[in-house]
């Protein structure tokens, strides 16, 4: 998030403010995921949870990968709410599965 709204302001001069709406939305899209490694890393080290991170990190990659190549042909980019819901249940389901996937 802190991307984006660094990158906004640069070139937040844009006429229309597309570049800023495309900032926010790669922001989103790599500040996600990363906050759901960064939580399970935390999980790991602070209360000695059994896992896999480099498997949560795969898992956070392909949720982000799949609601990105879904997102046209089950017409979820109609609908903001159920895009950002699905990209949300995904990332991090595939995130958690992947971190407890190696107990």
């Amino acid at each position: 998030m802190i991307g984006a709204i660094i990158g906004g302001r640069i070139i937040g001069s844009d006429a229309e403010g597309f570049g800023a709406l495309g900032l926010a939305i790669g922001g989103i899209l790599v500040g996600y995921p990363t906050g759901i490694i960064v939580g399970l890393l935390l999980m790991k080290r602070l209360f000695h949870q059994k896992g896999s991170v480099w498997l949560g990190l795969l898992g956070g990659i392909i949720g982000t990968v799949v609601t990105i190549a879904l997102s046209e042909p089950l017409k979820l980019n109609s609908n903001s709410y159920l895009l950002f819901g699905a990209f949300f249940v995904l990332v991090t389901g595939l995130s958690l599965g992947g971190f407890y996937l190696k107990k």
